[in-house]
């Protein structure tokens, strides 16, 4: 075994050092471009400019009435011509893309066409159909019309023999249907399989599983270290899977693996796309287990990724600091822009003195498009938009439109809005959504 380590170094080394392609995501030699993270910790630039990603930003306030009044946002979906968004005790309001409310979607009841609360939000763009998932009605999908009729029921009462948790998502990619799950694990008693990922039928029945190879192999620890039985000692968790469907590929990164993996839809298998090498990482169990130790944070750890024509952006932290890093598909320069943050510590009720740590992080590029104040990705839609949502009273204790009408930007009709809605919007109104389109 120790005559294969400079070997696989060997390896490495050339792979990382490999020019990539951007259309394929294989390097000029036919191997899969290596993102060298740790070693580019130093090559730092002051901000990266939202331009370089984004060919527009639309600026819209949302119309507040009284029956679109916001309280909580969860989600936000973004078609051609409408916006959903999901308020967690609202439901959910569809307003068209210039922030004008049309309608809600499904209606709060126990009836046949109503739906008790809302998990998850799903858009169907093509189909002009909107999918609620509810948890609590005895896990059923309901279908309903962009206009917020009434259409199907599309799964009752089967999803929670389906999965092994309590943090499980279902979304959809062109014309197939995904489960995702992760850590930890509640249902024990029929010694579940630890998969992460499934694709569906469009019934909802799993046609394929699909598994983090991190967790391979440690079925049983991890069962031991699940909810029921883990009192102060014992809990583990896990990060969401990131996704990203950018240009219609779908693309994702299992929590803990440096390796990004792209579908491939002729043959329904995730395969490699690109290496990250993060340098050295933590135990798996530091890793995984709820209550953080403050030494977890020193570790380079990746959290997200946003996929671009020209860049794929990375979101790390390590100690207190958020580094996002921008990597050149077409010639494999990396660059990195880091922000001080702060690592939340809360204690624990109830518990002897457990602190519950993270990191604080955000993706954040500068706004050279309409200016303001930088543009913060909350929601990704459709492959096509990211969301920025802020709330009225951010938006006037932090920008001066007198400065901003002078402010030197590359969309001076993007900035020009954004003048005319500060002069009209109030603290009590709607979130004002920055809705960029990528390039």
């Amino acid at each position: 075994m120790k005559t294969l380590l400079p070997l696989l170094f060997l390896f490495l080394f050339t792979t990382c050092n490999s020019k990539s392609s951007p259309v394929s995501g294989e390097g000029d030699n036919g191997q899969m471009p290596c993102i060298d993270l740790a070693g580019n910790l130093n090559n730092t630039v002051p901000s990266l400019p939202l331009s370089e990603a984004v060919g527009k930003v639309d600026i819209v306030p949302l119309e507040t009435t009284s029956k679109s009044f916001i309280r909580r946002i969860e989600d936000i979906k973004v078609t051609a011509h409408d916006i959903f968004v999901f308020d967690i005790n609202e439901g959910v309001f569809r307003f068209d893309r210039q922030g004008k409310f049309l309608n809600k979607v499904g209606k709060k009841g126990e009836g046949p066409e109503e739906i008790l609360s809302i998990w998850q939000m799903m858009i169907k763009e093509a189909e002009q159909e909107v999918y609620l998932y509810s948890i609590t009605d005895k896990y059923c999908i309901k279908v309903y019309n962009f206009d917020g009729s009434f259409n199907r029921v599309a799964l009752q009462g089967r999803m929670e023999n389906v999965f092994y948790g309590p943090s499980n998502q279902i979304f959809s990619f062109k014309n197939h249907f995904f489960l995702q799950q992760t850590l930890p694990v509640l249902r024990i008693e029929n010694k579940p399989e630890i998969w992460s990922f499934a694709l569906t039928d469009s019934c909802f029945n799993i046609q394929k599983k699909f598994y983090n190879p991190s967790l391979a192999g440690k079925d049983e620890e991890i069962i031991e270290n699940c909810a029921p039985y883990y009192g102060w000692k014992k809990y583990w968790s896990e990060g969401r899977t990131a996704i990203d469907t950018y240009d219609q590929q779908l693309v994702m990164k299992y929590a803990g693996v440096d390796t990004l993996y792209r579908y491939n839809e002729s043959n329904q298998n995730f395969e490699p796309y690109y290496t990250l090498l993060s340098g050295e990482q933590p135990p798996f169990d530091m890793a995984h287990v709820w209550v953080k130790d403050a030494a977890f944070f020193k570790y380079l750890w990746v959290y997200d990724f946003y996929d671009t024509q020209k860049y794929l952006y990375l979101l790390a932290g390590k100690s207190n600091v958020v580094h996002t890093f921008r990597y050149d598909k077409e010639n494999g320069e990396v660059r990195v822009s880091k922000k001080e943050s702060t690592i939340i510590e809360r204690p624990f009720p109830g518990s002897p003195n457990f602190v519950f740590r993270e990191l604080k992080k955000r993706f954040e590029l500068q706004n050279d498009l309409s200016g303001g104040i930088v543009f913060t990705v909350d929601y990704k839609s459709q492959g096509k938009y990211w969301i920025d949502e802020c709330n009225p009273s951010d938006l006037l204790e932090q920008i001066d439109p007198d400065e901003l009408k002078t402010e030197e930007v590359k969309d001076k009709p993007a900035r020009d809005k954004l003048v005319q809605v500060l002069s009209k919007v109030t603290e009590e109104d709607n979130p004002v959504l920055f809705i960029a389109t990528l390039k």
